[in-house]
């Protein structure tokens, strides 16, 4: 049977068409994978660096670019680390801050509270008080305020959202938000309530953040170390890096391009590498990357490698303020995530002198006296089984 001309324009048209689709793909494709126009290349790292950092989504970007340019995205990752090395949080020539009594001013108890609470913007706090004068006939020293509904119109002195005061317990939590990333940040205002503490089954398997708020009774738990994932299905009980409690080794350090931090007796957290510290001075320490900030100076540019990922991350202020940042990420319409450079921008606005970078991703969690309070990107929703976790005690 032959085909009419009408039918053998029709399959040349058709032709012509896919021909014109298939070249307009392959030069979009070639755009994506090889130009240096910024808009583009800044997306395709984010992208790439994202798929890379996730263990179970690497063939995301494995299955669209070449190696090349993958192994140069992945060789400027391990050049930015490689350039932290050398850095040290050590708090050389900053005085301890001590209260400092006035003889020229004699302070009310609200003068005291706006100086330790120097967070809360005083206008939308003083219209809660006109307005809601209950909330403080038990003093200043016992203010408990949740506002995880909105029900109060209060912020802090950068405009974000203020979740909780409770004076009793030395606790604020500010609800932090930006171009496509949503989180909570917890600051407690005595650091001796900070601790680092290992799941009881260490070594074989992990606990949730809930299991370890409740076996603590904490104010506050985040996740802390990275462990032992292989193919995204860790147990969550073999710790990578160091972990120091009271002076003992728990973990197996990795030194090299990850930082040593943590407490020493003084109640300050330091930034070292692990061949050059004492863990015998440490109350608890651990190991990651990157440092976010060291000695009042942001040490982190863009993504440094890392993608927009779930985020979690510490830093404590010169007052000695330590403050938990959980980052929720991976949902859309929600909260994608952000880079390790957001984080410690927003450390930084909240004036944190020394500053880490954590295990993010669906390990990423925040938990307030036994509820969680982040929605966490994990499978089950409540974050990964994990080695240890950070706590606000109460006092």
């Amino acid at each position: 049977m032959t085909l009419s001309k009408r039918q053998k324009r029709k399959i040349k048209k058709r032709i012509c068409i896919l021909t014109i689709v298939f070249s307009w793909l392959t030069i979009l494709y070639l755009t994506i994978v090889f130009s240096d126009i910024p808009f583009i290349a800044k997306w395709r790292t984010l992208y790439i660096e994202t798929a890379m950092t996730t263990n179970s989504h690497h063939w995301m970007a494995e299955w669209f670019f070449p190696d090349s340019v993958i192994d140069k995205v992945m060789a400027d990752r391990r050049a930015a680390l490689e350039a932290q090395r050398e850095l040290q949080g050590d708090w050389e020539g900053v005085e301890q801050e001590t209260k400092k009594e006035e003889e020229e001013k004699i302070k009310t108890p609200k003068d005291l509270f706006f100086e330790e609470y120097w967070e809360l913007d005083s206008n939308s706090f003083n219209s809660l008080m006109d307005e809601h004068p209950e909330l403080f006939s038990n003093g200043y020293n016992n203010i408990l305020i949740e506002n995880f509904n909105d029900e109060y119109d209060i912020e802090t002195v950068k405009g974000d959202k203020i979740l909780v005061v409770d004076t009793a317990n030395n606790l604020l939590i500010i609800g932090v938000s930006g171009e496509g990333y949503v989180g909570k940040m917890a600051v407690a205002k005595n650091p001796e309530q900070v601790d680092l503490v290992t799941a009881s089954t260490l070594g074989s398997y992990g606990e949730e953040a809930i299991t370890f708020n409740e076996r603590y009774d904490a104010l506050i738990t985040i996740n802390a170390s990275g462990f032992v994932d292989v193919g995204g299905h860790g147990s969550g009980g073999h710790v990578k890096g160091s972990v120091i409690r009271d002076g003992q080794e728990y973990g197996e350090p990795v030194d090299g391009t990850w930082k040593f931090f943590g407490f020493k007796k003084d109640n300050r957290m330091y930034i070292n590498n692990y061949s050059s510290v004492d863990t015998s001075e440490y109350r608890w320490a651990m190991e990651f990357f990157p440092a976010l900030i060291v000695n009042g100076e942001n040490v982190v540019d863009g993504s440094f490698g890392m993608g927009i990922q779930p985020r979690s991350s510490v830093g404590q202020a010169q007052n000695g303020d330590f403050m938990m940042l959980v980052i929720d990420g991976r949902q859309i319409g929600y909260s994608l995530g952000t880079t390790v450079a957001e984080c410690a921008k927003i450390l930084e606005r909240y004036n944190a002198y020394q500053a880490m970078n954590l295990d993010g991703g669906s390990s990423s969690v925040m938990i307030y006296k036994g509820t969680q309070i982040n929605r966490s990107s994990s499978v089950s929703g409540r974050g990964r089984y994990m080695p240890d976790a950070f706590l606000i005690n109460r006092p």
